[in-house]
């Protein structure tokens, strides 16, 4: 095997199979579903836990320990909330990246590792731009202004993660152009890595602007230009302002405008079509200010992890329904991890940020070698957050384990310069084994748990494929399994006309409701299995109306026509609490489809109707 190819091959365990799982998790949805985010977890802890257990220089550092602690300090209050069926795959994927950024980081600070894992991680990037771009222009679209968002169906997202690839491109293309710069001979030598490197800055930054995501293309731009003076600044402070240099500084910029105006020449329609729109800063200031009272109402420790529907349902007025009624997160990661983390774990999260960026830039102090890759993973760094105050991407594990990885590539790339200025440092004594068992223990813990969840959800998305054989023996069994969600989704199948086991469906929804008791779903469970065993409103059945009410006052769209439809069978017997619900549902509905409401209003009668026409009446 050539001398570079068994270079590469020393880098497959583990991270090479890191890579893998990270290329996977991009593609399946950016691993958003909590039981892929799980699953996806638990691997990746189980592959750090083998590494140590393998490895004699696999050791976690100090940092590792601290990160622990948080998480199960966070963890311990967040169960005893009864918020942690919730929040179990949010705080597993926290653990994931955490193990991700170690596994880079002790892969990156081997002898000239950082430069190959650098490599094999953009040709992984880049051959998911490829899939991407076929993806987008053969398959089928949809809407009248469709978006690339490969899989992570959100082209925000997507143009996060593409920005990222794009800068890593522009970092190894700009080392191209440093080395074959200064004669033919050594154009000639580097002629293969310069089209190589140029392709791997065209795939991704042709994604970035199929996205039409204003703010990535424009953080994107800004980082770029900003990673590129920042290498013709290094390289002329390096030789001296020289012939070399000069010319360096003007192939650099010239690099960077072609790229930029081949892409949009060949795909910049649909994103100077974005441009062009105005953009609806009303309803993000409104948003913003809504979800920045909100932190107030928690201010120590948040909602929970995981529980920004919860929060975002209750938090929706009738005076907001626009903005909120439609969003499934803030549009600003920072803001978004107040709402559910408090500000104890927002100063946890941004000095672990700053903590991470600063082990990078503790390389330029005792490296005079790949520095462009450190200059590269703070540019990196700042487009990520850049984009995260417009943007939820770091939300989604896919782009959250990935800016880790880059981070720990950079980590290492700096270390692997200390080692060579540090002394020679052994591994024995009883310390560093210690360390390395115990973290050997702690993550097969979390990978077991974070798997059993994973394991829990899966079967809670199957369960509605349950046949009534198979639903009667979950039903027979001593006891429920300890997961809301598994035992929600058992009492929604429960209450479907070929098993009609209502008498299961309400024991499940109730004990799911135990374990989280933010289920809306499971409160309208309740009303409608009232109604169904009593044929009218019980107390019961309006006390868990009422809960919904307040849990969601208006809620998705099939819920809130669900409502509706529980309110024409049963107005008459509705509390004036549960009426004033209804009323504001009805003026919710006139805003989001009026002409439902009205094909709605023609089957009803009553009262209901009386107020149905009122409502309609009011916003003619």
């Amino acid at each position: 095997m050539p001398e570079s190819l068994s270079a590469y091959a020393r880098l497959a365990f583990p991270a090479g199979l890191c890579l893998s799982l990270l290329a996977g998790a991009a593609v399946y949805f950016g691993a958003d579903i909590p039981a892929a985010k799980a699953i996806f977890s638990s691997a990746v802890i189980a592959l750090a836990a083998l590494a140590a257990l393998i490895s004699h220089t696999f050791r976690p550092v100090m940092a590792v320990w601290v990160g622990l602690t948080a998480l199960c300090a966070f963890a311990i209050f967040q169960a005893s909330m009864g918020w942690m069926d919730t929040a179990a795959p949010e705080f597993a994927a926290l653990a994931a990246a955490g193990c991700i950024w170690l596994i880079a980081f002790r892969s990156a600070s081997q002898p000239d590792a950082g430069a190959r894992l650098w490599r094999a991680s953009l040709t992984a990037g880049v051959l998911i731009g490829i899939w991407a771009f076929a993806d987008f222009t053969l398959g089928p679209r949809t809407g009248s202004m469709p978006r690339l968002s490969a899989g992570f169906l959100s082209a925000n997202t997507a143009a996060t993660f593409f920005g990222v690839i794009a800068l890593m491109g522009l970092c190894e293309l700009l080392g191209q152009i440093r080395r074959s710069v200064g004669s033919w001979a050594a154009f000639n030598r580097h002629v293969t890595g310069l089209a190589l490197s140029l392709v791997a800055v065209l795939v991704p930054v042709t994604c970035l602007v199929l996205t039409a995501s204003r703010g990535g293309i424009l953080f994107g731009a800004l980082s770029a230009f900003a990673l590129a003076g920042w290498h013709v600044l290094a390289w002329t402070r390096q030789g001296g302002v020289s012939q070399r240099s000069a010319g360096l500084g003007v192939a650099g910029l010239v690099a960077v405008l072609v790229i930029a105006g081949l892409v949009w020449t060949v795909s910049g329609e649909l994103a100077a079509t974005r441009f062009g729109q105005s953009i609806d800063n009303n309803a993000r200031a409104e948003m913003f200010a809504v979800y920045w009272n909100a932190v107030a109402l928690a201010p120590l420790a948040g909602h929970g992890l995981g529980s920004f529907a919860f929060t975002n349902d209750l938090l929706t007025t009738s005076q907001t329904v626009r903005s909120l009624g439609t969003t499934n997160a803030a549009h600003n990661v920072f803001l978004q991890w107040l709402l559910q983390a408090g500000w104890t774990g927002a100063l946890v999260m941004w000095a672990a940020v700053v903590w991470l960026i600063s082990r990078v830039a503790q390389g330029f102090s005792v490296r005079r070698r790949q520095r462009g890759y450190l200059r590269a993973v703070i540019c990196i760094s700042a487009f990520v957050i850049l984009h995260g105050l417009t943007d939820f991407a770091l939300e989604v594990p896919g782009v959250m384990w990935w800016w880790a990885w880059v981070l720990g590539i950079g980590a290492g790339v700096a270390a692997a310069g200390r080692s060579r200025h540090a002394p020679s440092q052994t591994a024995g004594g009883a310390g560093p084994v210690f360390s390395r068992f115990a973290f050997v223990l702690a993550a097969a813990c979390v990978a077991g748990l974070a798997g059993w969840q994973g394991q829990m959800r899966v079967e809670a998305n199957l369960a509605h494929t349950l046949t009534p054989e198979a639903m009667h023996a979950v039903a027979q069994q001593g006891s429920l399994p300890p997961s809301a969600y598994l035992r929600d989704a058992y009492a929604a199948r429960a209450i479907e006309p070929d098993i009609a086991d209502l008498e299961f469906a309400g024991r499940a929804t109730r004990a799911a409701i135990e374990r989280e008791p933010r289920l809306v779903a499971a409160w309208n469970r309740l009303v409608w299995l009232d109604l169904a065993e009593h044929g009218q409103l019980t107390d019961a059945g309006q006390a868990a109306l009422a809960q919904s009410f307040y849990l969601a006052p208006y809620g998705e769209r099939n819920m809130l026509r669900w409502r509706l439809q529980i309110a024409a069978s049963a107005w008459d017997q509705l509390t004036e609490l549960n009426r004033r619900g209804i009323r504001l549902q009805l003026g919710a509905q006139a805003i989001r489809d009026r002409r439902w409401l009205h094909r709605f209003s023609s089957e009803t009668s009553g009262g209901l109707r009386t107020e149905i026409e009122t409502v309609l009446a009011r916003g003619s």
